[in-house]
């Protein structure tokens, strides 16, 4: 699964089973081009309509048959190369690039709130006498640091004492962060370092999930965040007067409704993010205190 998974399901969630006006591209289209030739009849594209097609705006200029006329990059999204028959939404409620946005800066929330992925250091060989050594700028703890017991290859014995200090100077420590080991292993052993790390952020909607380092089971809630984010400007479809069809009145939209359902998504969310820090604490149990941490 990629980005546009998740951009998908939070679009779908916020139009609650509204269907926008969609068509496609009939020819592909470089990123400079200003000109852009439509599968089906043009329909709702008309001068004035804003045009989306994959996380770019498109704001239409003219429209002869099925050629459009467009100015690139609309509305603070990037122009991009398209494909013929990529999907045209007409007049996105939520454009993709905002969707994609909100994901990432729910990515950065869940790493806020007591989320994380655990990732590993290259191994390094602890040398006799230097206790100080190079930890990752993103770490924002350490989980366990073990070491190879030349007894046995089996046996991968914990450093029980280490301290993570930060803003070091980076003569020393390159990423400014150091883990100081004080429980101290044989010198030339190799020691290995788990850490806690923040979800990446997406970089396209063809980001793998995989590269957040989000545990499959949480897939939705950067889901949950970035609807709720989305709302917090603008109601969702069903609750809208505007968006739909036939419009509703306003006396048709009880009062409350919008909270109502803010509330709802907001408390879902906070019971989905309790129930990962279950599952966190399941998968890497604290079995004693660490200075450090």
């Amino acid at each position: 699964m990629t980005a546009q998974t998740w951009i998908d399901r939070t679009r779908d969630l916020l139009l609650s089973g509204t269907v926008e006006p969609i068509n496609r591209l009939n020819g592909d289209m470089s990123t400079s081009a200003s000109t852009l030739n439509l599968e089906f009849s043009a329909g709702a594209v008309v001068p004035g309509t804003v045009i989306e097609i994959g996380t770019e705006l498109l704001y239409v200029t003219s429209v002869s048959g099925s050629l459009v006329g467009a100015l690139r990059g609309y509305g603070g999204s990037s122009a991009a190369s398209h494909s013929t028959e990529d999907i045209i939404r007409v007049s996105p409620q939520y454009p993709a690039h905002q969707i994609l946005d909100a994901l990432n800066t729910d990515l950065n929330d869940l790493s806020a709130n007591g989320l994380y992925q655990v990732k590993t250091l290259p191994e390094f060989s602890y040398v006799s006498g230097t206790d100080g050594y190079n930890l990752a700028s993103d770490a924002l703890g350490v989980y366990r640091v073990t070491y190879v017991d030349p007894s046995s290859d089996l046996s991968e014995p914990e450093v029980r004492r280490f301290a993570l200090r930060r803003n070091r100077n980076t003569a020393t420590f390159a990423s400014g962060v150091a883990l100081i080991l004080q429980d101290i292993p044989v010198s030339g052993q190799m020691v290995r370092v788990e850490y806690k790390a923040p979800f990446t952020t997406l970089t396209a909607a063809s980001t793998a999930l995989t590269a957040t380092g989000l545990h499959t089971e949480a897939y939705d809630l950067p889901v949950l965040g970035a609807a709720l984010q989305l709302m917090t400007f603008k109601p969702i479809a069903r609750e809208s007067i505007t968006t739909q069809s036939p419009m509703r009145r306003a006396d048709e939209v009880p009062s409350g409704a919008i909270s109502a359902s803010m509330r709802d998504l907001r408390l879902r969310r906070h019971e989905r993010i309790e129930a990962e820090k279950a599952r966190l604490a399941q998968l890497y149990p604290t079995t004693w205190l660490r200075s450090g941490e």
